[in-house]
């Protein structure tokens, strides 16, 4: 099959979204699919605009940007390739980039697969213009994507219940890890030499922006640190300048450690010398279907979460993780001391998660499947 898939950012950028469209995309090409990316030029980061990485053909479109990149607007349409395609599937349906090309692909008379994502998710979000203004945008991209999917899947069970209440049925499509992470060997020991700890930690990986709560976690560090409780590791891209002060004025700063951005193998070897990963998010836009909870179950370790976005769905309270109220410090502080003084309950919780995880490999034969019934 020709297979199309459409995100506003591909590869040089990392992120959630961005690296579950690479492993679908590569994963449906090592089966011997046609597959190809249509996105923006965005974070191209001097790329060719035409090129093929690991067997996936990438397409990148001229279009522009007003600030978000959900308000990425292409500004030219590969019509040829949309026109050939046995399937296009478009990941997000709130990024405008997204939309219009599905959209386009629509018209030609291609196929339409619509992942949709953090359906009316920003009503709880911090910043007072968004939250007054986000909904009124997210219900229009919304509107404009269920006229023009085909098959509407979600990766998060959140957003296939709100998808009902517009009287749509979408197919439960999560993401995957890795096949590999399940099996390679601890890593543990060379975090700790490369990094020279010997103290044990919990573990926050993610962007360090607001939404993502890290204020929230080191704010309930100065209550682990009363308790005597484990020391944090932070690793993840942006700015570290506010995270770094706030830890200095609350007294915590000799409690942390900022790694910023890390490659993959020392991302999983921090996961295996961790006690925990703690996802302490703030808002539903920002959490649809957190990989990092899947990798850490993958690792057989625990995670504490707050509840939010599609978390709640996945996470369960003492059977499977830790579950807190978002933005409460001091109930994200006595998790971790929790878990700090109950290994075994932090074994068991782990090993429970690990059931849960589903591989790309398992994916991508679900969403092929739903390709051939769609052509």
């Amino acid at each position: 099959m020709r297979i199309i898939h459409v995100i506003h950012h591909y590869w040089p950028v990392v992120g959630g979204i961005e690296n579950a469209v690479k492993a679908l995309a590569e994963g449906m090409a090592r089966l011997g699919h046609e597959v190809h990316i249509v996105t923006g030029t965005h974070g191209a980061q001097g790329r060719p605009r035409e090129e093929v990485v690991n067997g996936v053909y990438v397409h990148r479109v001229r279009s522009v940007r007003l600030h978000y990149p959900d308000l990425t607007y292409p500004l030219e349409y590969p019509d040829g390739l949309l026109k050939s395609a046995n399937v296009v599937h478009g990941h997000s349906q709130n990024s405008l980039f997204v939309v219009r090309v599905v959209e386009r692909a629509k018209r030609l008379g291609a196929r339409t697969v619509m992942h949709f994502m953090a359906v009316d998710a920003l009503n709880d979000h911090p910043n007072p213009i968004i939250r007054r203004v986000g909904p009124l945008y997210s219900r229009y991209v919304l509107r404009r994507a269920l006229k023009s999917a085909d098959v509407m899947l979600v990766r998060s069970m959140r957003d296939k219940e709100l998808l009902m209440r517009y009287g749509m049925e979408a197919e439960y499509v999560p993401d995957g890890v890795h096949s590999r992470l399940l099996t390679r060997e601890h890593g543990g020991g060379r975090f700790r030499e490369r990094y020279d700890m010997s103290s044990e930690f919990v573990l926050y990986i993610g962007r360090l922006h607001p939404l993502k709560g890290l204020g929230v976690l080191i704010r309930a560090m100065t209550y682990v640190k009363q308790q005597r409780g484990p020391d944090l590791v932070v690793i993840g891209p942006g700015d570290k300048r506010p995270y770094v002060a706030l830890a200095k004025r609350l007294g915590v700063f000799d409690r942390i450690r900022f790694l910023g951005f890390v490659d993959e193998e020392t991302k999983i070897n921090a996961i295996d010398a961790s006690l925990a990963v703690v996802l302490p998010s703030v808002s539903d836009y920002v959490e649809v279907y957190p990989m990092v909870i899947s990798e850490a179950w993958a690792r057989s370790k625990p995670v504490i979460a707050t509840a939010v976005g599609g978390v709640p769905y996945r996470v369960k309270h003492m059977v499977n993780g830790l579950l807190i109220p978002p933005r409460d410090s001091k109930a994200l502080a006595e998790a971790i001391v929790l878990l700090a003084n109950d290994k075994k309950l932090a074994e068991r919780l782990g090993a429970e998660g690990r059931k849960d995880v589903r591989t790309w490999e398992e994916i991508v034969n679900i969403l092929i499947r739903v390709y051939e019934r769609l052509a």
